[in-house]
């Protein structure tokens, strides 16, 4: 899939938050009526919910944040590019490489909120391992694995943005408004 293909990724976001809202519906019929869901010393529940309750929780959460990161990151910059934030904006979003890089943050916000999706997925599958024990308790390795990978992940989403914006020096930017101006001349 090419970096900025918008459709895409939004077709990745879909397909993988429609697959784990089925697998959170369908697997939290299979936790107690009071969910243990927060974890204190010793890795023993400490903070309880109703499984209705966690449902309308971990869905809220997933889709809500998962959308609203997308959207702030997709959408956001193509509105108000005085507040977009990637090295040498003015560069980046000047009139020959604007739709260019636009194009690569909206599908970079969906991608993003597909990682977002992962790490709820995976905390959604401690949560069910952590309540199939007696007395639940979070199990420290599953739980450890999900926040490393999604730190991971996290960490490639931010120097595949970097990678591609990255600083350029004055004389970069004269030599690329050289070439600006050839195209334009065409």
């Amino acid at each position: 899939m090419r970096r900025d293909n918008d459709a895409g990724a939004l077709a990745t976001l879909v397909c993988l938050t429609v697959f784990a809202a089925v697998f959170v519906i369908y697997t939290t019929r299979y936790l107690p009526d009071t969910v243990a869901t927060h974890f204190g010393a010793g890795n023993q529940a400490n903070g309880w919910m109703s499984r209705s309750g966690y449902l309308l929780f971990t869905l809220s959460f997933m889709i809500g944040i998962s959308s609203l990161v997308s959207f702030a990151v997709g959408t956001l910059p193509r509105k108000y590019p005085d507040w977009t934030n990637v090295p040498n904006r003015d560069y980046w979003l000047a009139a020959p490489r604007r739709e260019d890089s636009l194009r690569f943050l909206s599908a970079h916000g969906k991608r993003l909120g597909c990682l977002i999706v992962m790490m709820m997925l995976g905390m959604h599958y401690t949560i069910l391992i952590a309540n199939h024990t007696r007395p639940p308790a979070l199990p420290l390795s599953i739980f450890t694995s999900v926040l490393v990978g999604f730190s991971l992940a996290l960490i490639w989403w931010v120097v595949r943005l970097y990678r591609r914006f990255p600083k350029v020096s004055k004389s970069f930017v004269h030599h690329e408004g050289e070439k600006d101006r050839k195209r334009a001349n065409r």
